[in-house]
């Protein structure tokens, strides 16, 4: 068997900035010379372009800055920079005249995240920044807007949940129905929501916290196999647009389903400012699935979600960009390390603090999964001929576990007559090709880890493909089962490159097993499935060109 390595230039975007790590240095020293103003102060709808410009800064440098905050702070400045972070920044000199002039004006996208906004122009770059001047306050016209709508399945293919955000609650409701306007159908949502001190840890309990809003879903029963369906959401302070979606097919049904998934998406802004964690290749990513959305069923995402890492903010952007497609189609989402681990709170593998202090409750209010219980993000689901289960591999799975219980009992009741493929997928990976040793939370010690407890359960079971994230590349395996190609084994896809920044991981001995390897380009999987073959593809974002494929027969 040939093994393919492909290693195409890409440029990697996405660093921790300093800014974040060096707030008390902040400096307040304002100058009645230097001017900062916009050409607005109330925003029609989220999404609108706010004009930013200054004038009077003397000694311009490519070190200044212009940061987005909300909500104002409750002092003499409407900024307090030693307490909260930015919602994101842009540098002065994106602007052609400030180096020379210390005058200039920028274009800046506002998304409603409910609250006012105000802007400060700093100096001192983001080690030692100084704020030098402020805006007006800009609000948005209905702080109340319905937005950050997105689908999910659940155990049910007659049902869709829905999942929106808005400031406050007056009888939150989806409205629906199968004619374009005409919403023969309503529900009331459930409205929950989180604070600081549900979190576990810094930043999530202090500087990074923003108030998330109120969460509502509900979920729409009873709808018929492969209608169309139109739906509204809101209440009494305003309705949504109009959105679409079509139900899930009859189970067992041999009509192709098409499926994109990936792992280690991310998001960034539109308007090329920075925020904590700036992925600019996930709005390439998002932007080839928009194209396809009426060529395909649901997406996967397995793990490392938004990278908010306890940056409240970081969640309504990841939605802002994610709300085209799942408004469109369900998004299904595993929980990741950046999604729940923080030292000293959870029985796993694993204590370090890749979630900054969320411990996974974001995640599991704003992405509704049909999983059983409080702390357990793990479930499954049937659609059309094919049956997934979705295992969190930051808690523990060994033999005996909560986690292994549901997985055993999951995969010995699938009635692979109704849904003849089973599609198994988590973060971390069973199968990896990593010099990475450490212990415990090291690649290579998760995959041996995984092997030891779920790879019996595969094989025994017929798991058909094993899906997996973390490493922000691509490989695949052989069919493989305790590493070695095997007639009967099972391919297992690394799909971590959705936009985080790439890694070679690759050791210098390759392991027999691995078929096809890719670290140096962006992308996402397609999976097509009827009731006798499944089809995979991995397609490069950038030009949209299937790169490596592979179909299974039953």
């Amino acid at each position: 068997m040939q093994l393919i390595i492909v290693t195409f230039g890409h440029e990697e975007v996405g660093a921790f900035d300093a800014l974040w790590k060096n707030r008390a240095r902040a400096n307040v020293l304002l100058d009645s010379s230097v001017s900062l103003k916009v050409d607005t102060t109330l925003v029609e709808k989220s999404g609108d372009w706010v004009t930013v410009s200054w004038e009077g800064v003397s000694s311009p440098s490519k070190k200044d800055w212009i940061g987005v905050y909300s909500p104002p702070a409750n002092n003499e400045y409407g900024i307090n920079a030693t307490k909260n972070a930015p919602i994101k920044y842009q540098y002065a000199y994106y602007s052609s005249t400030h180096m020379s002039y210390g005058k200039g004006s920028i274009q800046i996208r506002l998304m409603n995240m409910r609250q006012p906004v105000i802007f400060g122009l700093f100096k001192g770059g983001t080690s030692s920044p100084t704020l030098l001047a402020v805006s007006d306050i800009v609000q948005f016209a209905n702080p109340n807007e319905p937005l950050q709508g997105h689908l999910a399945l659940t155990t049910d293919p007659s049902q869709m949940t829905i999942t929106w955000v808005t400031r406050d609650a007056d009888s939150p409701t989806v409205m629906w129905g199968t004619e374009s306007g005409n919403y023969t159908d309503s529900i009331m949502a459930v409205t929950m929501t989180y604070t600081a001190s549900d979190m576990c840890g810094s930043p999530a309990t202090d500087f990074g916290f923003r108030d998330p809003g109120k969460i509502h879903t509900a979920i729409l029963s009873d709808l018929i196999p492969g209608e169309k369906y139109y739906y509204v959401i809101g209440d009494s302070y305003g309705w949504s647009k109009e959105y679409s979606f079509v139900a899930a097919p009859f189970p067992g049904s041999s009509e192709p389903i098409t499926l994109i998934a990936y792992g280690d998406m991310g998001c960034a802004e539109m308007d090329d400012s920075y925020m904590v964690q700036t992925v600019r290749a996930s709005l390439n990513t998002t932007k080839r699935i928009k194209e396809q959305l009426d060529k395909i069923d649901f997406v996967i995402q397995i793990g490392d979600i938004s990278y908010a890492m306890g940056y409240s903010s970081m969640w309504d952007i990841y939605f802002d960009q994610l709300e085209p497609i799942a408004t469109s189609v369900p998004y299904m989402a595993g929980i990741g390390n950046h999604e729940r681990n923080y030292p000293n709170t959870m029985p796993g593998y694993y204590n370090n603090s890749g979630s900054g202090g969320e411990c996974g409750i974001p995640h599991e209010l704003r992405f509704q999964m049909p999983t059983p219980a409080v702390d357990s993000p793990w479930y499954s689901f049937d659609y059309g001929s094919a049956y997934f289960i979705i295992m969190s591999t930051e808690h523990m799975f060994t033999p005996g576990s909560e986690q292994y219980r549901f997985i055993e009992s999951q995969l010995s009741t699938v009635n692979r007559t109704i849904t003849p493929w089973l599609i198994f997928g988590g973060h971390r990976p069973m199968y990896i090709a990593s010099k990475d040793t450490g212990y415990p939370d090291g690649h290579n010690a998760v995959a041996y880890a995984l092997r030891n407890s779920l790879e019996p359960l595969f094989l025994e079971y017929k798991v058909d493909l094993a899906l997996w994230a973390h490493i922000h590349a691509y490989q695949r395996t052989c069919p493989v089962y305790q590493e070695r190609c095997t007639d009967g084994g099972i391919p297992h896809v690394v799909i971590g490159m959705a936009g985080r920044n790439l890694a070679n991981v690759l050791p210098s001995s390759l392991p027999s097993w691995l078929v096809y390897t890719d670290y140096k380009a962006y992308g996402y999987s397609k999976i097509t499935v009827n009731d006798t073959t499944l089809t995979f593809e991995y397609i490069h974002s950038d030009d949209n060109v299937v790169y490596d494929s592979f179909v299974l027969q039953k």
